[in-house]
């Protein structure tokens, strides 16, 4: 599949936390990269109240790449399909921050047309800020009465 990021994922600025993408084997992994810069969104950082790029922006950098990874395997979303994601168990190790670029390496331990589970690490220079399952399903918008 040859479409630019931003006609794969449905987040738009400041919700895209993925600039873009190094490597993906269908049905397997991804890896994908975000350079923090200072419009990105922060907070206050779950380690001692240390300012820095928040947790759940790298966990939605994981889920966004779990949501390219289906993709890339089954086909860009249809128009009425929502891609519905969330994570299971998350650990976070440490923060990053302006200038920071963050490694997400995603590995689809099971993946099917309609949903999939993933295991998720994101990583500045090798070092480890979070590691996470993930879950993922594409619904559709329209409700079924």
């Amino acid at each position: 599949m040859d479409l630019p990021l931003e006609e794969l994922l449905p987040w738009r600025h400041p919700f895209v936390m993925i600039d873009r993408m190094i490597e993906c084997v269908p049905h397997q992994h991804i890896t994908t990269e975000k350079v923090v810069d200072g419009t990105d969104l922060a907070g206050v950082s779950h380690r001692r109240g240390q300012h820095g790029f928040a947790g759940a922006m790298v966990l939605e950098g994981m889920n966004q790449s779990a949501a390219l990874l289906y993709q890339m395997t089954y086909g860009k979303f249809e128009p009425e399909k929502v891609p519905l994601l969330g994570y299971l168990t998350a650990e976070f190790h440490d923060m990053a921050g302006p200038g920071d670029s963050i490694r997400f390496n995603v590995r689809a331990v099971k993946m099917t047309p309609t949903h999939g589970l993933f295991e998720g690490e994101a990583q500045v220079s090798g070092r480890t800020l979070a590691r996470s399952e993930l879950a993922f399903a594409v619904v559709s918008e329209r409700s079924e009465p």
